[in-house]
């Protein structure tokens, strides 16, 4: 519920032309009702009718290393794919009780978003559906093109995990990230 959510509001941020740049817990709202809200858009970078307007400094890495994606850790272009990664920290944090990269210095951090892979989510936390946990791997995939290309086709993964958890037919399996990648 939590993460479907995340995702709709991450949706509609996208079609707005918004990608947030600081998804990360701190800035995930609940209130009593369990209605979710994304704060602090003070990051954001906008488009307009395909233009991208910048309203911080091009080439400058800000964010949260705890859970930027490689590309912006390493200054590059930023899009949807980015805060999809983001919120897969950050969904990996949620699951695991921690988030999946640590290290002594915020720079060591920010390398291991870059150049390491997360401990498989299964390992921490055997109990949840495999199915959620190649979901969280797929969105913070390295490689932004192996990543969900926008928050709307994660948001339907979700859907769909959902319902078929929902449903209670045996094993479900990420069919999309088992083409993409060959493994699960």
């Amino acid at each position: 519920h939590i993460m479907r959510q995340i995702a709709s509001a991450l949706q509609k941020a996208g079609e707005a032309g918004i990608v947030h740049r600081d998804i990360k817990p701190e800035n995930i709202l609940i209130n009593r009702k369990g209605i979710i809200k994304i704060a602090d858009f003070g990051l954001a970078q906008l488009t307009l009718g395909g233009e991208r307007l910048n309203l911080t400094q091009e080439g400058v890495t800000m964010g949260t290393p705890l859970y930027m994606s490689p590309e912006q850790v390493q200054g590059n272009k930023v899009d949807q794919h980015s805060d999809v990664y983001s919120f897969g920290v950050t969904c990996s944090h949620m699951f695991a009780g921690r988030p999946p990269f640590r290290g002594e210095t915020a720079i060591a951090i920010a390398m291991k978003q870059v150049n390491s892979q997360p401990s498989p989510l299964g390992r921490r936390r055997p109990d949840l559906p495999p199915a959620i946990c190649n979901l969280v791997h797929r969105m913070m995939a390295k490689k932004p093109e192996e990543r969900y290309p926008d928050a709307g086709a994660l948001l339907n993964e979700i859907r769909r995990i959902s319902k078929s958890l929902q449903s209670d037919q045996g094993d479900v399996s990420l069919s999309a990230f088992e083409s993409a990648t060959g493994t699960i």
